[in-house]
């Protein structure tokens, strides 16, 4: 019953996945911790888009939690063999770093301050003039 009931479960999941762009080969999620955070940041977005909006610490607790249930959901279905925990938290931690990252260069983040005006340039800048 249980092996039936966790199938039908990671079928849920890939098939919920898959629409997504996750690979639909569940074993594939486990080869690594890095395709298993991928797996896991596709989906956390999804959480954030339709269900709720964790931001912050939620929204790192939510993927190393997630992360944890699928690499334990992986172990039971025999996937992964060894340190499933530290499997799941490896790929929770990835997870939260990557969509933060993604989503700094995708706000135009990442690099630092402000562009410096060229030199010699002593002219203000005209988008900013424009604010005043």
């Amino acid at each position: 019953m249980m092996k039936g009931t966790l199938a039908g479960v990671l079928a849920v999941l890939a098939a919920f996945g898959a629409a997504f762009g996750v690979p639909s080969d569940v074993a594939l999620w486990y080869q690594s911790p890095i395709a298993l955070a991928g797996v896991v940041a596709a989906l956390v977005a999804l959480v954030r888009k339709h269900v709720w909006r964790a931001e912050g610490p939620w929204g790192i607790a939510l993927s190393v939690a997630l992360a944890i249930g699928l690499s334990y959901l992986g172990h039971l279905a025999g996937h992964l063999t060894a340190d499933w925990l530290g499997f799941g938290l490896v790929a929770g931690a990835m997870a939260s770093g990557g969509v933060d990252l993604v989503r700094s260069i995708a706000q135009g983040g990442g690099g630092g301050g402000a562009p410096a005006s060229p030199a010699g340039s002593s002219s203000p800048d005209v988008e900013r003039s424009r604010l005043r």
